[in-house]
């Protein structure tokens, strides 16, 4: 890695693991906010102080989630306008019309988070319940706001490229963008199964232990369907996703697949195997043939090498005296590789340069692939898990089999975090060489000498280290006092009158 590579790789490590860090609160505060609004809703129903007692309980990781994740916001603020200043300047029109949904959310969710965590026991049942399921929209909505930006970076609609960035023309061809809708879609479902494992292991870690029984059982009844509709959820709108990917992004859905080349008899759906992109080829992979039509639909989509033949064809496109202006950034690649490459540069022909440049438009063949396969492989392994579950519903506490179930839900907490990770990994990695798709590249938007270092770099990871431990330590020391009040009157508070 030359020196260049090396600096603008240091940025994108520090955005990269700080969103990282940062999305591991998101989709647990999402799912802890709808398991809330359920168990208002059925203490409201049922008048049961029991689910009043659960929600206050589970309120009160809801709560650290949500201002460990508020805090880890910032320093993504921070890095987009201190790091990324190209991509800042470029998207600003679309960045400020798409996020000032978040600015109008903001002061409102901040509002119902302070009211139901500190003056939750002067609620009424219905007043907690309306409260909690505003939240719980003004969340989604949020969300959905932030998601459609990232969809609209994957598939860039509403807007006119110019040599200033891009123009917005139409904000309502933004929020309507089909990518938006099923990652919006796949998100929050995967933040439901996050929320309910969560939940799961934590309850079934007291039923193992015969302590805090009535809230740990409504919990297991509430959170075990929980799981099973969102995960069924998950894995259907992840079936709409690579279809989209399959649409809008046809190369990295070739690198996700490794697959290279199309067949006129029908592509084969790589199981598992070794992607090789100077070959081309797969090592030692397992193959359903002619089977790639049950993914998408299209019985051979183009490959790898179809498309990095489309890619050398657009950077010669772009090379030439008259060239449109929309392929500028075509242009920009072929430079950008012979900077990369300027030792060997002068000894290649023309037409080895046009293959090394097109080959800067693939992501990382091998990274993307195991990724989604290792998304894949979670939310199947989940699926059994839940499926066991649900057998043993009603024999958690009577025999060795519930408890062993109850076991394993203890043991995949950390699936559904790392099956969501991965699945973002697919979603930003497999964009690259762009950070918006064909129009902005990754490395014409940041300024790479502005992560201060290696040193600097260290530093801030060190922190956010720190501050994940805290959060465990945290979490860790509120199962271990279980329901009921806290030792303190700040926290007394968090418990709601149980009318």
């Amino acid at each position: 890695m030359n020196a260049d590579a090396l600096e603008l790789a240091l940025p994108r490590l520090e955005f990269g693991v700080t969103a990282s860090f940062h999305y591991l609160f998101v989709p647990l505060t999402l799912g802890l906010a709808l398991a809330l609004c359920l168990m208002e809703a059925a203490h409201v129903r049922t008048g049961r102080s029991v689910w009043a007692e659960a929600a206050d309980f589970w309120r009160r990781f809801f709560l650290l989630a949500w201002v460990v994740g508020m805090v880890t916001g910032y320093p993504l603020r921070w890095q987009l306008q201190s790091h990324w200043p190209g991509y800042s300047e470029a998207v600003h029109e679309v960045l400020a019309a798409v996020m000032a949904l978040e600015a109008w959310i903001a002061p409102l969710m901040l509002s119902l988070v302070a009211v139901l965590s500190l003056a939750g026991s002067r609620l009424g049942p219905r007043t907690r319940l309306a409260s909690s399921v505003l939240l719980l929209l003004a969340m989604a909505t949020q969300a959905a706001g932030i998601l459609t930006m990232n969809a609209w970076m994957q598939h860039p609609v509403g807007v006119a490229f110019t040599a200033s960035g891009a123009q917005l023309v139409s904000l309502w061809d933004v929020f309507a963008n089909p990518y938006a809708h099923t990652k919006i879609a796949h998100t929050l479902a995967a933040s439901v199964v996050t929320g309910a494992f969560f939940m799961l292991a934590a309850a079934g870690g007291y039923l193992l232990r015969q302590r805090h029984l009535p809230v740990a059982r409504v919990s297991m009844r509430l959170a075990l369907p929980m799981g099973v509709v969102g995960l069924a959820a998950t894995l259907y709108t992840g079936h709409d996703s690579a279809l989209d990917v399959a649409r809008f992004q046809p190369m990295k859905f070739a690198a996700m697949e490794a697959h290279w080349k199309a067949d006129e008899d029908g592509a084969p759906l790589v199981v598992w195997g070794a992607p090789d992109l100077e070959a081309q080829a797969n090592r030692w992979s397992l193959e359903l043939p002619h089977a790639m039509g049950l993914l998408v639909g299209d019985a051979s989509p183009p490959g790898v090498s179809d498309l990095l033949a489309g890619s050398k064809a657009q950077i010669r496109r772009a090379l030439a005296p008259d060239a449109p202006a929309e392929l500028a950034m075509w242009r920009t690649l072929y430079q950008q590789a012979a900077r990369r490459h300027a030792a060997a540069w002068p000894g290649l022909s023309d037409e080895a340069r046009l293959d090394l440049a097109a080959r800067q438009s693939c992501p990382n063949v091998p990274v993307l692939f195991t990724a989604f396969r290792v998304m894949a492989g979670i939310g199947a392994l989940l699926l059994v898990l839940l499926a066991l579950a649900w057998r043993q519903r009603f024999t958690f506490e009577a025999g060795p089999d519930g408890r062993r179930v109850m076991v394993w839900l203890m043991a995949a907490l950390p699936l559904p975090w790392l099956a969501t990770l991965s699945g973002w990994l697919v979603a930003e990695a497999g964009r690259q060489p762009w950070v918006v798709y064909g129009q902005l590249l990754t490395a014409e938007a940041g300024v790479p000498a502005a992560a201060g270092g290696a040193a600097a770099l260290a530093a801030r990871l060190a922190a956010l280290a720190l501050l994940g431990g805290a959060f465990a330590f945290t979490a860790a020391w509120l199962w271990r006092r279980g329901p009921g009040p806290l030792p303190w009157p700040g926290f007394a508070a968090l418990r709601p009158s149980l009318r």
